[in-house]
């Protein structure tokens, strides 16, 4: 079977025929294809977050509460690839009392994303992670490790999904379908692969819970595809 790039490339060879084509020669069909797979790895976000009267101190407990989140995210994983932590962030936090915004202190804020590749070990994560002051486990992205293979896949499926409706329309038309004059992934289907992951959050409000983690159940990703093929057809 050609790959899409190989049929992309060869589009080149005859592209300049293909304006030559009479437009009533012509057939445009779509193709759509589709790849189902369970997620093999989950991507958390985890968030730490402080208000203190004094900004120092803000900075020094989100600080602590970081480095301690760390310490546990390198038992899970490889700590140069799996975990990215954002800059603290600091800054003044108002509440809305009494029909106005009162000063409540200095606000410091932190962000870890953490990629767990072994889903057997969610459950044992989340529990350690529940020990920490951590305010929110605020995204749970469930992805798979080979999720740019399983899209081309889906690319190679509309192909041969567009190249088996146009081959059935011409025979029923009963006319010859001719070589292939353009194709393109749909703009309509969105290349954005979180499109696909299934998500949610919990909140631990910045409290440390400890016990058993979480369970999870996550639910089969499917990896899509639409792409408008073109041919030329002949009597």
């Amino acid at each position: 079977m050609k790959t899409l790039t190989t049929i992309l490339s060869a589009l080149i060879l005859f592209s300049s025929c293909s304006s030559n084509v009479d437009e009533s020669k012509r057939i445009r069909v779509s193709g759509e294809g589709k790849v189902r797979m369970m997620p093999d790895i989950v991507t958390l976000t985890l968030s730490v977050e402080f208000t203190e009267p004094r900004m120092v101190d803000a900075v020094r407990k989100t600080q602590e509460t970081v480095d301690s989140v760390l310490v546990i995210l390198a038992r899970f994983g490889n700590k140069e690839t799996d975990i990215k932590t954002s800059s603290i962030s600091a800054n003044k936090a108002y509440r809305y009392v009494n029909n106005s915004n009162q000063f409540a202190g200095y606000e410091s804020r932190q962000t870890i994303d953490f990629v767990l590749n072994d889903l057997t070990k969610f459950t044992e994560l989340t529990g350690k992670l529940l020990e920490t002051k951590i305010n929110s486990i605020s995204q749970i992205q469930f992805n798979h490790s080979k999720a740019d293979s399983l899209f081309r896949e889906a690319d190679l499926l509309a192909y041969d999904d567009a190249f088996k409706s146009a081959n059935k329309l011409t025979a029923r038309a009963d006319v010859k379908l001719g070589k292939l004059l353009f194709i393109s992934n749909n703009n309509t289907t969105s290349e954005n692969p979180q499109d696909y992951y299934s998500r949610s959050s919990i909140d631990t409000y910045g409290k440390g819970y400890g016990g058993r983690g979480f369970t999870i159940s996550p639910e089969v990703i499917e990896f899509k595809r639409n792409i408008i093929t073109e041919f030329e057809i002949s009597n």
